[in-house]
Order: C-alpha cells, then sequence, then structure tokens
C-alpha cells in the first residue's frame, strides 16, 4: 500500500491528539516497511513548526509574534523548541518504509485547480495533487481531503 502522510498523521501522534493510536497504527505500518509512506518537504516543515510551537506554548507563549521574536532573539529558547523537531528527524530517518517525494511545476498547476474546484486551501491543495500524482492514498485526520475526487482517503 502506498500512503501519501499529511501532517495531521504525525501530529495527533507526536503531540497526543485524540487519534494518536490510528496514527501509530498507520506510522508503524510504514516504520515496519509494510507499507510505503511518502512525505514532501512541506509536510516535514509544517510539522516541524508546529512542534516548535507547541513547545512554545509550553514555556508560556500565547502568539506567534510572541514566538517568532522570543525565537529570533533567545538562543536558549531556540534550542528548547528545536529539541522535538530533531527528535521528529531522528523518528523520520527510522522509517524503513518513509520515501521523500518531490514537488513539480505540474503539481503546483494541480493543485490550483484542486483548490478552485475543491475550496481547499493552497497547502492541502499542493498535497492532494502530489498524493494523486504517486498513486497513493492520503492518510489524514482532515476531512477536507474527502471532497476531492480522485483521491482515497484513509482511514
Amino acid at each position: 500500500m502506498r500512503l501519501f502522510l499529511d501532517s495531521s498523521i504525525f501530529l495527533h501522534l507526536l503531540l497526543d491528539g485524540p487519534r494518536a493510536d490510528e496514527a501509530e497504527e498507520i506510522l508503524t505500518w510504514v516504520e515496519e516497511g509494510e507499507a510505503e509512506g511518502f512525505v514532501t518537504a512541506l509536510i516535514v516543515e509544517e510539522v516541524s513548526f508546529k512542534l516548535a510551537l507547541a513547545k512554545g506554548s509550553e514555556l508560556g507563549i500565547s502568539s506567534f509574534w510572541e514566538f517568532k521574536r522570543r525565537f529570533s532573539r533567545d538562543e536558549t529558547f531556540r534550542e528548547t523548541c528545536l529539541s522535538p523537531v530533531e527528535e521528529f528527524s531522528r523518528y523520520l530517518e527510522g522509517m524503513r518504509g518513509l520515501f521523500w517525494a518531490e514537488v513539480l511545476p505540474g503539481d503546483w498547476r494541480e493543485a490550483i485547480s484542486i483548490s478552485r474546484r475543491f475550496g481547499l486551501l493552497s497547502a492541502d491543495a499542493l498535497h492532494a495533487a502530489v498524493c494523486i500524482r504517486l498513486g497513493a492514498k492520503m492518510a489524514t485526520f482532515d476531512s477536507d481531503f474527502s471532497r476531492v475526487a480522485g483521491l482515497s482517503v484513509v482511514p
């Protein structure tokens, strides 16, 4: 089975979301090589940003602008917020069935069409376009993807 891994799958597991058990099952398939999992740099960036922001929130930061200001000026804060990002990076490196997919110019053109037809925001439309090109199923907890014709969504 080929799965395009949306950021929601990683985030439910890593931030102990309500669907963490389902996320763990899907990611175990990829970890053990039972399924081919695909990510793009954009997916990894989305997860990394949210992990860093969540760590900042744990440290009392309440707004994006406060986070950005402190991240740029406070090396200790920055290192603390990057800790879960580095852990996520090591986790990805250990996934036997994980592959990095390129985003191609044609994917962007298709994403604009998907956005227009199905009302997805640009990043999600781009994920959908890459997923369709790869012939993969979209592993996601984001119900917006179910609106896209030609895209198979799991769970």
